[in-house]
C-alpha cells in the first residue's frame, strides 16, 4: 500500500504533517512540524517501502550526496535514513518560492543581468558536488528553485552519479543505456558516448540560459520556444537529435539578443559545444565566467578581494568574484601558487557572494591546508577576519 499522507497525519511518532507540497510517482514532499526545530522543515518521503534494488540506490544515493552538501545553493539536510517501515525519509529546509519553471514564463526573454545571476548561482550549487565527483545528470528549470529572496537553490540529486566511478554514490554514469534525465535538456553525449561528466551538466545549465535570455531554443529561429515545446511535446527523440546534430543558433543572432556582452555569448556558445571536452569543464568554471561577466560586463558588484602572500614575501591583491577555485601549484588550478611543494591541487575555495562567507575544502589530510595555522581536514566557512594557508603561500578573502 502507498504510504500517502495528510495533514494531522504523524509519522514516525513526532513528525506532524501541515500540507503537501508535491507528489510523485516515487515520493511525496511534505510540510512539516518536528520537535526540536522553531520552524517548519520539508519532508520527502517514498510512498512504498522501499524494497527494489534501483529504488533503494535512488534513495539512498541522493541521501548520501545532500548530507556531504555544504553549499547555500543547495537545499540543506538536517535528518535522513531508512525507517523501520522500509520508507527512506529526508528532512530538509523548507523553501518559500518557487521552481524556476513556475517562476518565469519562458516566452518571455529575462532580464540579462537576472539570468546570468539565477544561473551563475545555479552553478554555485553545482560546482561543490561536481569537485567531489559526483554528476547531477537532470539540470531543467524544475530542479533550479527561486526563493522569495531571489537565492536559488538546486534540488533532486536523486539522479546523480559519479563520473569517476566512487561507489557510495552508485555506479559510474556510464553505464547507463537509457537516456537520462529530460530530453528537452540532455547532452549530446547521450547519443555518442554515453559518458555524462560535470560537463554534461555545464551543457544542460547553458540550455537554460540560453533559454532564460533570449525565449528560444537554440537550434530553432523560426520559432518560439513555447511553440517548439508544443511541437516536440511527444518527440523526445527529436530534441535527442537537436542536441547531437542541430548546429547551435550564436546567441546574439536571436531577436532582442543583439547587445548582450561578447563574453557572454562566447561563454554560452563554449557551453553549449557539441563536444564535452570543449566546454568549461565543470560548473565552478562555468561560474567563474559568469560572474566576471556580471562584474565587468553589467555592473553588479559581485566581488571581493584575495589576498595572496607568496613564500618570497610578495603581496597580491586579485579580484574575486563568486565560484569556485581550485588551489595549488597544478596546471588546473585557478588559484595558482608559486610553491613547487604543493603540486597538483590541495583545496578547493568555493563563494556564493554577499552576505555568504567563502568556504576552504582541504583535498587531502596532509596537513598542507591550514586556518589560521590550525590544520583542517574538512570544510570550513572561513570568518571576516580569518586568514588560510596552503604549503607555504598565506591567503584570505577580504569582503
Amino acid at each position: 500500500m502507498p504510504l500517502d499522507l495528510e495533514p494531522g497525519d504523524v509519522y514516525a511518532g513526532t513528525i506532524r504533517i501541515v500540507r503537501v507540497i508535491g507528489v510523485g510517482s516515487f515520493a511525496r514532499v511534505y510540510e512539516v512540524e518536528v520537535p526540536g526545530h522553531d520552524h517548519r522543515l520539508a519532508l520527502k518521503l517514498t510512498r512504498e517501502p522501499v524494497t527494489a534494488g534501483d529504488q533503494a540506490q535512488r534513495a539512498l544515493r541522493e541521501i548520501t550526496i545532500l548530507r556531504t552538501l555544504t553549499n547555500p545553493h543547495v537545499v540543506r539536510t538536517f535528518d535522513c535514513g531508512l525507517r523501520p517501515d522500509g520508507h527512506i525519509y529526508l528532512l530538509m529546509d523548507l523553501l518559500q518560492g518557487s521552481s524556476l519553471d513556475v517562476w518565469h514564463d519562458f516566452d518571455a526573454p529575462l532580464h540579462p543581468a537576472q539570468a546570468v545571476t539565477i544561473v551563475h548561482q545555479a552553478c554555485l550549487g553545482l560546482a561543490e558536488a561536481h569537485a567531489m565527483g559526483i554528476v547531477h545528470r537532470d539540470v531543467k528549470p524544475e530542479n533550479v528553485f527561486v526563493e522569495t529572496d531571489g537565492q536559488i537553490k538546486m534540488l533532486d540529486f536523486g539522479l546523480a552519479r559519479s563520473f569517476d566511478g566512487t561507489p557510495v554514490v552508485g555506479v559510474n554514469a556510464s553505464d547507463a543505456h537509457l537516456v537520462v534525465g529530460t530530453p528537452h535538456y540532455s547532452q549530446p553525449e547521450q547519443l555518442k558516448t554515453r559518458v555524462l561528466t560535470p560537463a554534461s551538466d555545464v551543457y544542460s545549465l547553458a540550455m537554460i540560459l540560453y533559454e532564460l535570455l533570449s525565449a528560444r531554443a537554440p537550434f530553432f529561429t523560426d520559432r518560439s520556444l513555447g511553440q517548439v515545446k508544443y511541437d516536440l511535446r511527444n518527440e523526445p527523440a527529436q530534441w535527442l537529435r537537436a542536441h547531437a546534430n542541430a548546429p547551435v543558433v550564436p546567441l546574439d543572432r536571436q531577436p532582442g539578443c543583439e547587445a548582450l556582452p561578447d563574453a557572454l555569448v562566447r561563454g554560452i556558445a563554449r557551453a553549449l559545444d557539441k563536444d564535452p571536452s570543449r566546454r568549461p569543464p565543470n560548473a565552478g568554471a562555468l561560474a567563474n565566467i559568469l560572474g566576471l561577466v556580471l562584474h565587468r560586463d553589467m555592473g553588479i558588484p559581485v566581488a571581493a578581494t584575495l589576498r595572496v602572500l607568496h613564500p618570497d614575501a610578495t603581496l597580491d591583491d586579485r579580484l574575486f568574484l563568486p565560484g569556485s577555485y581550485r588551489i595549488g601549484s597544478g596546471a588546473r588550478c585557478e588559484i595558482k601558487l608559486r610553491d613547487d611543494r604543493v603540486p597538483g591541487i590541495h583545496a578547493v575555495l568555493e563563494w556564493s557572494g554577499v552576505p555568504n562567507r567563502p568556504h576552504l575544502r582541504p583535498l587531502g589530510d596532509d596537513q598542507t591546508v591550514r586556518v589560521n595555522d590550525h590544520p583542517i581536514d574538512r570544510p570550513v566557512e572561513l570568518g571576516e577576519n580569518d586568514e588560510f594557508s596552503v604549503g607555504l603561500t598565506r591567503l584570505a578573502v577580504v569582503i
